[in-house]
């Protein structure tokens, strides 16, 4: 039996997940930049460690979006923090945005959150936004039609009732004989 869709925990730890991926992947991502455009050094010298540490922020993000229980708040979340973050960036005073900015920088790090002012996280988070409200709704017309507490994985096939025999029409051809339909002789 499968969990029932618990979208409101999702939201929080889209939030969450979302604010260390935006920090994680801002900071990771400069110093890949640093590395390849103002060092012109290669990347397997000096930038792999941060390659793969934008690789398994990727990941995280994408098995905790991927969750059947969770995923549709985690999008949600993520999407909404990284929209909200990037959207406010791109058109707040100068002032603010700079306080703002401090927000997601890694503590101690001179090294400013390039991802919020290029406007990529803008992009992104609208993206995870819609498809999270999209999956959002799915799920909970998903929910709603198999009533309370009987979400189940029925691998595809119809569910069964309670009381209800299962058919057994299986096996090798000639072993069982299908019922006959409406209208004709029985053998």
């Amino acid at each position: 039996m499968a969990a029932k869709p618990n979208p409101a925990l999702g939201l929080v730890l889209g939030i969450i997940a979302g604010y260390a991926g935006v920090v994680g992947a801002s900071y990771a991502g400069a110093k890949v930049q640093i590395v390849r455009q103002v060092r012109f050094d290669s990347i397997d010298k000096h930038g792999v460690l941060w390659l793969a540490v934008l690789l398994l922020i990727a990941a995280v993000l994408g098995l905790l979006m991927a969750g059947r229980t969770i995923g549709a708040g985690v999008m949600v979340g993520a999407g909404t923090l990284m929209a909200l973050a990037g959207l406010a960036v791109q058109v707040a005073p100068i002032r603010q945005v700079s306080d703002l900015l401090t927000l997601f920088q890694v503590p101690g790090s001179k090294i400013p959150p390039y991802l919020l002012m290029d406007g990529s996280v803008l992009l992104l988070g609208v993206v995870l936004l819609i498809a999270g409200i999209g999956r959002w709704i799915s799920d909970a017309r998903v929910a709603r039609l198999q009533g309370p507490g009987q979400l189940q994985d029925t691998g595809g096939y119809p569910p069964m009732f309670p009381g209800q025999q299962p058919r057994q029409w299986g096996g090798y051809p000639g072993q069982q004989q299908q019922p006959p339909h409406p209208g004709q002789p029985q053998q």
